[in-house]
């Protein structure tokens, strides 16, 4: 049996189609929002956060830890975990599409409570 060429290319852009939601995703997202100084240095302020997650790596945009390396955080159930860098002690909790994210700092002493939701 003689397959036409364009058959031939129905056949091709199908199997990359199934191939394509098939494979594994490179999630990227950027999460941002605001926060509160709620004690500390600063007290009362506003501030602004903004990150970047691919797949399980967190990366700053903004805010205190913005020259940092990227971090992991466990995913499975959605961006959950507390991580030490420089700037202090991140600590992240998603609830559907918002992510509460806390840091602690100790010099000087400050604690900030942003509220993140994703970027279209």
């Amino acid at each position: 049996m003689k397959f036409p060429i364009q058959r031939l290319h129905i056949m091709i852009a199908t199997a990359s189609l199934l191939w394509g939601l098939t494979s594994p995703a490179f999630a990227q997202q950027i999460w941002s929002g605001t926060g509160r100084i709620v004690s500390g240095a600063g007290e009362g302020g506003s501030v602004e956060l903004k990150l970047e997650v691919t797949d399980n790596n967190v990366q700053f945009l903004s805010g205190p830890s913005k020259n940092e390396p990227p971090f992991q955080l466990n995913n499975s159930t959605g961006l959950n975990g507390t991580v030490n860098m420089n700037a202090g002690t991140w600590q992240f909790v998603q609830t559907g599409n918002e992510l509460g994210v806390s840091l602690s700092q100790n010099n000087p002493y400050r604690i900030i409570r942003y509220r993140l939701f994703p970027k279209p």
